[in-house]
């Protein structure tokens, strides 16, 4: 009897175990960011972005929900070399126990403005 108790004990355990089959994930560590000081304290528009990881029946877990990931994803539709003023949060969803787990690394921050036009730019312009 104990030889037909052992592999449902197995079995059972390794479900309790979140993505036990397959994972592949990277979360956010840490991450320097430019101050408003290296933008000349010229700041533009704000812009957002997203990265996500998902679990799956305990089974299975993807994604890149890590800082990189979205800081390329709001880079993606400006032309900013880099952002300003970078803020970080973290938000987790789980259903059922952990049956659906999704953890996303969303940032807000603000792309470097264009730089004010000096008296020396309008040099060799008429009046």
């Amino acid at each position: 009897m104990t030889r037909s108790v052992i592999p449902l004990v197995v079995v059972a355990l390794a479900l309790c175990l979140p993505a036990c089959l397959y994972t592949d994930v990277r979360a956010p560590l840490s991450y320097g960011s430019a101050t408003p000081g290296d933008a000349n304290g010229s700041l533009g528009k704000e812009v957002k972005g997203s990265a996500c990881n998902v679990g799956i029946l305990w089974l299975v877990a993807f994604g890149d929900g890590g800082y990189d990931a979205a800081v390329r994803d709001a880079r993606a539709g400006t032309n900013a070399a880099f952002l300003v003023d970078v803020k970080a949060d973290t938000t987790y969803k789980n259903v059922l126990l952990g049956a659906y787990q999704k953890q996303c690394t969303e940032i807000t921050a603000r792309i470097p403005g264009p730089t004010a036009a000096g008296p020396a730019s309008s040099a060799g312009v008429a009046p």
